[in-house]
């Protein structure tokens, strides 16, 4: 869905578009109204996800997010997906690591349908026995598949070293282990402790008034339950300046690399952003991609992000390489690290960071969907709408005296933790 907006009041202010509705039952949501084409989206969640999986039951929220479309009250999976196809409604769930999401799109003339349905998935979901041994299978498919793939192992060994004690530690999508162990128990004692309007945040785009959204939001959410999730205990990257190797067959090593971020909420968290883009965030600019790849071929990819979480912030990047430069590859990479934090970044390598920063910003207003999606992640983050508009005054507002203290306070000593897979030399 294309919206009609007039691109020089979108840069002026993006969050005077945005309403803040109540239904008459008091769910509330975000809306961004625009009729542009009669279609309406809606991404909501839930605050938990993964990280709230029973102990030892990794990918138990993975589960019952894959579950949430096979059938509701008297629905059986094939007639609920023919309910959802005769109404060209497109439902699905996602389990992510803090949250359990949602994804609605319908015709506007189909909306009353299509959040019936939705509320029949979120109060009385079938959760058979038939259906959980079916995604269990497939999970368990998809784990095995992964365990030949050294970027997911490599991957996986980061987070599970960098947090041995905490649940980000643990696979969303549940292991070998830990997805066997799983009955519908465990899967309905989440869903009744995650599926709460407490926990719940709403963003809504597209063909729909704040006053019929109202009764919409009612109709799928006004009878859960209540409770709140309480927050996740703070942590942060363990075994920093560590190395971790799986040796695994492989032509290629895939490493991976992090330590310690800056809390979204930090006065100099959006200097990081700026730093990390210089580093390794901008794809084909960032001096990692000059570096490990134009420099020296030593990769097609190499890359990194600020990964902005509840319980903390993480550095993360990576690449793969030969096996028989892998050893370069990491040096060329802590090399990198190293000259940042002795050098900093110059004037004009900071304004186009900045640059290129604010002006990408307006991509996130492209579709409806990926409207609905941003807001959605801001109300998750905890960000009123107004940051719609202060994020690019902030960014923009970066001196070199901020990135410098951001460097210092991101990079430090320079040392990271590594996890590499594959049978790399010089590890």
């Amino acid at each position: 869905m294309n919206l009609s907006v007039d691109p020089a009041a979108m840069v002026r202010s993006y969050a005077d578009r945005v309403q803040r509705v109540t239904s008459p039952g008091g769910v509330s949501a975000w809306l961004f109204e625009d009729h542009t084409l009669p279609i309406l989206s809606m991404g909501f969640g839930f605050r938990g996800g993964a990280a709230r999986d029973p102990a030892g039951k990794a990918g138990t929220a993975r589960m019952l997010a894959d579950l949430l479309t096979e059938g509701a009250s008297n629905l059986d999976g094939s007639a609920f997906r023919r309910a959802l196809g005769d109404s060209a409604v497109q439902l699905s769930f996602s389990a992510q690591t803090e949250s359990l999401r949602g994804s609605l799109r319908t015709l506007a003339r189909n909306a009353n349908q299509a959040f019936h349905l939705l509320g029949l998935s979120l109060r009385d979901p079938l959760l058979t026995q038939t259906d959980q041994d079916r995604i269990r299978d497939a999970a368990c498919a998809q784990v095995r598949s992964a365990q030949a793939q050294t970027d997911h192992v490599a991957m996986t060994a980061l987070f599970a070293q960098g947090f041995p004690d905490h649940p980000y530690g643990r696979p969303t999508g549940g292991d070998l282990t830990s997805l066997p162990a799983i009955t519908r128990t465990d899967i309905v004692a989440l869903k009744e402790t995650l599926l709460t309007r407490d926990n719940l945040e709403i963003a809504v785009v597209g063909a729909v008034s704040a006053d019929a959204l109202g009764q919409l939001l009612d109709s799928a959410f006004v009878e859960l339950p209540g409770g709140a999730m309480p927050p996740l205990p703070s942590c942060a990257l363990a075994h920093v300046g560590e190395r971790f190797v799986m040796s695994m067959p492989s032509p290629q090593t895939a490493i991976y690399f992090g330590r310690p971020g800056l809390p979204r909420a930090d006065e100099d968290a959006m200097a990081s952003v700026v730093v990390n883009h210089c580093l390794g965030g901008g794809a084909f600019s960032s001096r990692l991609f000059r570096e490990v790849r134009e420099a020296r071929g030593l990769c097609y990819s190499v890359w990194s992000i600020l990964r902005f979480n509840d319980g903390g912030t993480t550095f993360l990047g990576a690449t793969a390489t030969p096996n028989e430069r892998a050893g370069e590859a990491l040096g060329v990479i802590q090399g990198e690290v190293a000259r940042l934090v002795q050098e900093g970044v110059g004037a004009d390598e900071l304004e186009a960071a900045k640059s290129y920063l604010t002006g990408s910003y307006g991509l996130n207003f492209d579709t409806s969907r990926s409207i609905a999606n941003l807001l959605l992640g801001l109300k998750f983050d905890g960000r009123d709408p107004s940051w719609l508009d202060e994020r690019n005054r902030r960014i923009a507002a970066v001196t070199e005296a901020d990135a410098a203290r951001a460097i210092e306070r991101l990079f430090g000593d320079g040392a990271l933790l590594v996890t590499a897979a594959g049978e790399p030399a010089g590890l």
